[in-house]
């Protein structure tokens, strides 16, 4: 008799842990589900980006830059641009972060750039694109 009554006992602790297992299971995914990130390689640059908001308006940018083209200061020529990563949110654009030019920089900006930055965006980020400019 003690037999059955001690596995309805187990059987029944079980099915009573069950829900609490699915309910755990169901929990909010890790902050970095989050972040935006990019990848992109072009002619002239290339890189990787991961956008994460901070909950303060603020997003931890990190990644990384490089300018294939570093040139020589010859802002007309074909390498004559810095590359960066420009931020959207939806079809607008907000900004960029640290670039790579180490053509107008010099040895204070190299031609790959690690990116780790505090980022102020007043709209949500909801993409990156690798770009160039002229300075």
């Amino acid at each position: 008799m003690k037999a059955p009554t001690r596995f309805l006992s187990v059987i029944g602790i079980a099915c009573a842990l069950l829900p609490a297992a699915a309910a755990t299971s169901y929990a909010a995914p890790p902050k970095e589900a989050d972040c935006v990130t990019a990848t992109e390689t072009q002619d002239y640059g290339r890189g990787e980006i991961s956008l994460c908001p901070q909950g303060d308006g603020t997003y931890h940018i990190t990644g990384w830059i490089e300018d294939l083209l570093p040139g020589d200061g010859v802002f007309t020529g074909p390498d004559g641009a810095c590359v960066a990563w420009y931020l959207y949110a939806g079809t607008e654009y907000v900004g960029f972060p640290p670039s790579a030019c180490p053509h107008f920089h010099g040895p204070t900006n190299p031609a790959k750039l690690q990116l780790d930055v505090i980022y102020k965006s007043d709209a949500p980020l909801t993409s990156a694109k690798l770009g160039r400019y002229w300075v």
